[in-house]
């Protein structure tokens, strides 16, 4: 007789990841085209000889962790990347139907989360630029609400809320129901208005006592093979989603890789890397814009290029979107996910590959009809 999983099961997505041709450009994962952080390696290999023993150095990563946001050290939790840690806030609010709010289009893994532990995925649809509609979440919260989840800046968008979006909508949850925001592109942003809950050596916006902030250092810190993530929140808060994790469920390695990004050094080498990604961010759209601007003053065809916050852009093309994500492939050798119906999202990775792509999506773009 075969198992009978759950029926809940069924509905969670498998992750399979097939390994690619050599001659394509990964630039639809948002993982950084960076080698590691100058002294990176010392302090990982530090940690190789006690391998054999269970723990690592986790107090002084939280201290160092806390010390960069002006928390406290039990006021950070680590966890096996950021959707670890979103797994674990849902499994510890939530019963079987209860409910989690989000923005839709946004990161697919809210949803796996809610599966997992039998909760309801209630989904809002974004604005027309993609952000969050704060006003329609406000509006979509039921007694059954347990968790609000918002990504700012979202993904695919690239979009970042304000901090009056974001403390208009700390004001409409009610106490007992968790605002989760997921920062995980937010060392990457560059609008004038655009504020976080978690800035590093910065003044947080005004948060609800049960709020906790997620975030990574799969993309800023480039260690998305090790999976490492935080969470941020007050004490009462860490330790009831603590006790949904496995002990020890960060290696040791990815605790000392963790200490090590902030540190002076790290902090330094990170601040130094985002800069980079994000000017090459800002060429890229400004070149197609002005391409696009062109286009359009000759009488040809042209496409959107919106402002992204994310460490990549964002292109709404709609319907056209898997279309355009096949021509980047086999006209420039590059991968970038195609959203159907929505739009394309492309890495930003290294300045020749970022070439090819303005040069494929500017051919595509001004020749269709």
């Amino acid at each position: 007789m075969p198992i009978r999983f759950r029926a809940a099961h069924d509905q969670i997505p498998t992750f399979a990841r097939a390994d690619l041709p050599e001659d394509l450009v990964r630039a639809c994962f948002n993982e950084p085209h960076v080698p590691p952080l100058p002294g990176l390696e010392e302090a990982i290999r530090a940690e190789i000889p006690r391998l054999n023993e269970y723990g690592s150095a986790l107090d002084a990563a939280r201290a160092a962790v806390g010390r960069a946001h002006g928390r406290a050290p039990e006021e950070v939790l680590f966890g096996s990347g950021s959707m670890d840690l979103i797994r674990a806030l849902v499994g510890a609010v939530c019963e079987p139907g209860d409910e989690v709010l989000f923005s839709w289009p946004t990161f697919e893994g809210y949803v796996s989360a809610c599966h997992t532990h039998g909760a309801t995925p209630v989904t809002v649809p974004a604005t027309p630029d993609g952000a969050p509609d704060v006003a329609a979440l406000a509006a979509a919260l039921t007694p059954r609400t347990r968790v609000v989840i918002v990504a700012t800046p979202d993904n695919p968008s690239g979009r970042a809320l304000t901090g009056e979006e974001l403390e208009r909508l700390a004001a409409a949850i009610p106490g007992d129901v968790v605002l989760a925001l997921d920062e995980a592109y937010s060392d990457f942003a560059t609008s004038p208005r655009a504020r976080f809950g978690a800035p590093v050596f910065g003044d947080a916006i005004a948060l609800p006592d049960g709020a906790v902030v997620l975030r990574t250092l799969s993309k800023a810190a480039g260690l998305a093979s090790l999976r490492v993530g935080y969470a941020l929140g007050r004490p009462e808060v860490i330790a009831g989603l603590a006790k949904m994790r496995t002990e020890n469920g960060v290696d040791r390695l990815a605790i000392a890789a963790a200490a090590f990004c902030f540190s002076d050094a790290g902090l330094d080498a990170i601040d130094e890397r985002v800069a980079w990604i994000v000017a090459e961010r800002q060429r890229i759209e400004r070149t197609l814009r002005d391409r696009m601007e062109r286009a359009e003053a000759e009488g040809e065809p042209s496409i959107p290029v919106p402002h992204s916050d994310g460490n990549f852009v964002w292109l709404p093309v709609g319907e056209r979107a898997e279309e355009l994500a096949t021509e980047l492939r086999t006209t420039a050798r590059i991968l970038a996910r195609a959203f159907p119906g929505l739009g394309v999202r492309y890495t930003v990775v290294e300045a020749e590959h970022n070439d090819r792509f303005i040069d494929a999506v500017s051919a595509w773009a001004t020749t269709q009809r």
